[in-house]
């Protein structure tokens, strides 16, 4: 592996082991990941790198093996097994509304099969992580929030209170989802479902579409990708930046949604 993308990975797993207690518990060491992995950003990888950061092919396996190694990722994968790594645990996915951003002032407050967009057609500008189609979720632990609500109580102007947690049972037997286990994972998956733009190359939603109901993105994948490209057929696949454990759903395949919690404009983090 090159020095610099061995360098960065060591540095993330360094950052992520620095969690106060690993022992602490679950919750912890979710909260812990949140707050070092919303601080790898194209910035942040790009003055490290000196460039684009590149993982070869080859490369790519030795970064799901330094995520292996990562102790807070084994420690959390004791109890959270299908957040770490998959399978997807269909029963205790959440997806939160939260308030009117002038950025996005047309949010929906529920989650509603009838606002759905699935891809295809226009979606606008290839993406790693579109927000102009389908549906995210994330795991909720089994006794307590999930991952995009730790995120939100990072504080972000961009996605104000009141916070609606809604809960959305995978109803269709027939929903395929494909966990991303790492980055050879990923690099396969943009592989086979490419989108080529100048060079760059992005997963094409809608074929994707075509054999999955859902995109799972793992707490491996995420220690082992986030910021990377990594050479495939066409040219460079496009660096994700997905932070946390999440699903993008590409087809509704949910059962009526149960409102499991709402953040008042006033209440406090």
């Amino acid at each position: 592996m090159r020095p610099a993308p061995a360098r960065i990975l060591q540095r993330r797993v360094a950052q992520l082991d620095a969690a106060p207690d690993l022992t602490s518990g679950t919750d912890a060491g979710l909260r812990h990941f949140t707050s070092v992995m919303t601080g790898w950003t194209e910035p942040e990888m790009t003055a490290l790198a000196g460039g684009p950061a590149v993982l070869d092919p080859s490369e790519a396996e030795e970064a799901d093996e330094m995520a292996d190694n990562c102790l807070l990722l084994g420690r959390l994968a004791q109890d959270q097994e299908s957040l770490v790594r998959g399978p997807l645990d269909r029963k205790r996915q959440h997806w939160i509304s939260t308030g009117l951003h002038e950025l996005a002032p047309h949010r929906r407050p529920t989650p509603d099969p009838g606002r759905f967009t699935a891809p295809g057609g226009d979606c606008g500008p290839p993406s790693t992580k579109p927000f102009h189609l389908g549906l995210y979720t994330s795991t909720a632990r089994r006794d307590g929030p999930g991952m995009w609500r730790m995120y939100l109580d990072l504080g972000s102007s961009l996605h104000p209170r009141p916070w609606q947690t809604w809960e959305l049972p995978v109803a269709d037997p027939t929903a395929d989802v494909l966990d991303i286990g790492g980055a050879s994972d990923w690099a396969a998956f943009v592989k086979r479902y490419p989108l080529v733009r100048g060079g760059t190359v992005c997963p094409d939603w809608a074929k994707a579409a075509r054999d999955y109901a859902g995109v799972h993105m793992t707490l491996r994948a995420i220690v082992a990708a986030q910021g990377f490209c990594i050479p495939v057929t066409g040219g460079l696949a496009a660096a994700p930046f997905w932070d946390i454990e999440s699903v993008l759903w590409l087809r509704w395949c949910f059962a009526t949604p149960r409102l499991v919690e709402t953040t008042p404009p006033d209440s406090p983090p």
